[in-house]
């Protein structure tokens, strides 16, 4: 009996071919690490092939270790002789070996981010750098573009370009190289870099060759150039080269990665056998339809169509909501509904397109007390953009903070070193002063340098006039004004790189954060603000137990399958992007194969919907559902009307109106009876329940806010937001 019975037929053929080269198009969900794993075994055990001649090679540790442990329940500890690693990895352990050829010690150093921004500031500091965007983060960033595309310093030069940062960049790029090298280290890109210059060596080419004498690739269509440029030379001698992927889950081209590794394998390997798996274990029947008549529009799929002998199962949920907040409120009552019919939160997730739509589930779920855990990214109140702007609006609330003010005097970089800051420290320590105090009197500290005076003198005014604009303005307006006067967005763009659009769609989020919040109220102190956002960020009472909702990015689900899925804000704009929808076509198709990689990734029932209208910066602009969701086959698919949610009418009472978003939790009608503290809707006295804070009385109430004694102390709360955060004990 061969190790091969357990395939299915597609699998077994594509596992049973050793020599010469093959193409495994292995669809979501068809048992692509299966076949990998039992080909390697099969090698091993029954072709009597040496495990120290195959090289497996994959993106990430977590997927590397699971195809070693699962060959290694196959055949035992021979699984541990095979190369079975990541590119990096790869490249690391020939470059402790060989790396005395390039001029490297065995003991290089690999340098992240950080120590790379550390370089390129010393290198800086040499320049007048006359545009002040142009920071170390952004020079890092075009380096390792530079570098994973081949191009050299010398490369650079002779581009010749005339913009004024080029010349800074080129000595930057020159430099850098030159003193990591002296210092014997290597960032990520290095690796590869001098990987692909070991293997333009001719001895160590032909010794790679000669040790790997078969060669596998899993997830061959995220292979950038230098990566295939890499594979290519190992696998030109003996061409026994098998790689494996999904041209319809290519969705990594602006990390570098070329579709036309994988689409052109035929073409460079005329005799490739093609082998296409497209039997699905993980989905439906219907949600398998819905994803083959998505795809099929790309001109780049190869007319895969994955199919399972599984049962149509539900419908795919269409559901349209007035806005965000509906769309929210929608998600978490069928959570609700499905778990009190046997469902655990481990089985639902939520995705969507960017990190920044996370922050009305997550305030939803607090508001509920739903566990729940944003992956690949942090929760949204605590990531570094958020937190920054956060400090400096409590510091203009609360000019005492010194907490928050040591924070942010260096946001935006403001060349304030250690030394200085701790002198400003000192200066109001002996003096019996506040920090920002001692801001406003830093032309007198002693020890502290024209330049950063002048950095203090600056910072000082900017708070001191937003603190005084507080009085007359919204909260909206001081934002607006915030952004303006620190030039933040600047800050991100030359900060970090690609990450920057990321994070400015993050504090976009957060000023509607604000819009939102005034809607609600006649007028929206800054205080109040605080509060409230403190409430609704509050994740301490969330159990440390698996059973919670995830919430992540498209992109961060691929590879993982889960039984329920939400896929969220699927409009034109979001979910395709603008850019994509009108300047490159290839870029709409990867955006077509990111909705292919999330229908796919549904086990049981998939929800989308979508939003008629969104807060995008402060103001609500009209959406249009993404042309994704037209294409969707209508026998599988049913569309939900937009009713008032029941969780909102359970808070409120079953007399109130359909509830459309966050503005209108509590209605227009209820906002005039609440003129009149009378009509609170708790009563002095009443014992109320908050999820953070716990059990707690009532001890103040008037026409805007009401006041409730917690045993950590008072905490004040806007009045139309009192049934959003309390429940009656």
């Amino acid at each position: 009996m061969s190790i091969l019975d357990k395939l299915n037929e597609k699998q077994r053929e594509a596992a049973q071919k050793i020599e010469g080269p093959l193409l495994i198009l292995a669809g979501a969900g068809s048992g692509k690490t299966r076949t990998i794993t039992y080909r390697i075994a099969h090698m091993i055990n029954e072709k009597g092939i040496s495990p120290y001649k195959i090289l497996a090679v994959t993106f990430t540790n977590k997927a590397a270790k699971e195809m070693r442990e699962r060959v290694e329940t196959l055949i035992g500890d021979d699984a541990h002789k095979a190369m079975i690693s990541t590119f990096h990895s790869f490249g690391v352990r020939l470059l402790r070996v060989y790396g005395e050829k390039l001029g490297y010690n065995s003991n290089f150093t690999i340098y992240d981010i950080d120590d790379q921004k550390r370089v390129i500031r010393n290198i800086m500091k040499e320049f007048v750098v006359k545009d002040k965007s142009l920071t170390e983060g952004m020079v890092v960033s075009i380096i390792s573009k530079l570098k994973e595309n081949s191009i050299t310093p010398a490369d650079y030069e002779k581009e010749n370009r005339f913009d004024i940062n080029y010349k800074i960049i080129l000595e930057c790029y020159r430099k850098y190289n030159v003193i990591i090298k002296e210092n014997n280290g290597m960032d990520f890109s290095d690796i590869l870099v001098n990987l692909y210059k070991l293997l333009e060596m001719p001895d160590i080419l032909e010794k790679l060759q000669e040790k790997f004498h078969y060669i596998m690739i899993d997830e061959y269509q995220d292979t950038n150039n230098l990566q295939y440029n890499i594979i290519t030379k190992i696998a030109s001698k003996y061409r026994n080269i098998c790689v494996v992927g999904d041209e319809n889950q290519s969705i990594y081209g602006f990390r570098g990665a070329n579709i036309k590794n994988i689409l052109d394998f035929e073409k460079e390997y005329k005799d490739a056998l093609v082998v296409k798996l497209e039997e699905n274990y993980r989905s439906t029947s219907a949600i398998l339809t819905a994803a083959n008549e998505v795809i099929k529009n790309n001109k780049t799929s190869k007319d895969k169509n994955l199919w399972t002998k599984k049962p149509q199962g539900e419908l795919i949920t269409i559901k349209e909501c007035q806005d965000g907040r509906e769309e929210a409120n929608y998600v978490i009552e069928e959570i609700i509904k499905r778990k009190n019919l046997g469902k655990t939160y481990k089985d639902f997730t939520i995705l969507y397109r960017t990190n920044a739509q996370s922050r009305v589930f997550e305030e939803g779920f607090l508001k509920y007390n739903i566990a729940y855990k944003v992956f690949g990214g942090m929760q949204f109140y605590q990531r570094a953009e958020i937190k920054d702007l956060l400090a400096y609006l409590t510091v203009i609330n609360n000019s005492q903070d010194t907490i928050n003010l040591n924070r942010i005097i260096n946001v935006p970089k403001r060349k304030l070193g250690d030394k200085s800051i701790e002198k400003i420290k000192n200066y109001a320590n002996e003096n019996g002063m506040s920090m920002f105090e001692a801001l406003k009197n830093g032309k007198e500290i002693p020890g502290l340098t024209t330049g950063v005076k002048i950095a203090l003198d600056e910072l000082c005014t900017i708070l001191s006039d937003l603190i005084e604009m507080v009085q007359e303005s919204s909260v909206s307006e001081v934002f607006d004004e915030l952004i303006k006067r620190i030039g933040y967005f600047s800050y991100l763009n030359s900060s970090y790189g690609v990450e920057a659009e990321g994070r400015i769609e993050n504090v976009e989020e957060l000023k509607n954060s604000i819009v939102e919040l005034e809607k609600t109220v006649d007028f929206l102190t800054l205080r109040e603000y605080l509060e409230n956002i403190s409430l609704v960020s509050a994740t301490d009472n969330l159990d440390g137990e698996t059973d919670y909702v995830k919430l992540m990015t498209i992109h961060n689900s691929k590879g993982l399958e889960f039984p329920v899925v939400f896929l969220t804000g699927v409009e034109d704009d979001i979910f395709p992007g603008s850019k994509k929808l009108l300047f490159n076509p290839e870029e709409l198709e990867e955006e077509r194969r990111l909705c292919y990689v999330a229908i796919t990734r549904a086990e049981e029932k998939l929800y989308i919907t979508h939003a008629r209208s969104r807060f995008t910066y402060g103001e609500i602009i009209g959406k249009v559902k993404s042309r994704f969701i037209n294409e969707l086959p209508s026998e599988v698919v049913e569309q939900e009307n937009r009713v008032g949610s029941t969780l909102q009418k359970s808070r409120l009472g079953e007399d109130k109106k359909k509830i459309t978003g966050f503005k209108n939790l509590i209605s227009a009608e209820d906002l005039k009876k609440i003129k009149s503290f009378e009509n609170s809707p708790f009563k002095m006295g009443e014992k109320v329940i908050h999820s953070k804070f716990g059990l707690g009385k009532v001890v103040e109430i008037s026409e805007k806010k009401i006041g409730v004694q917690f045993v950590d102390g008072k905490k004040e709360i806007a009045l139309v937001l009192a049934t959003k955060f309390l429940s009656k004990a």
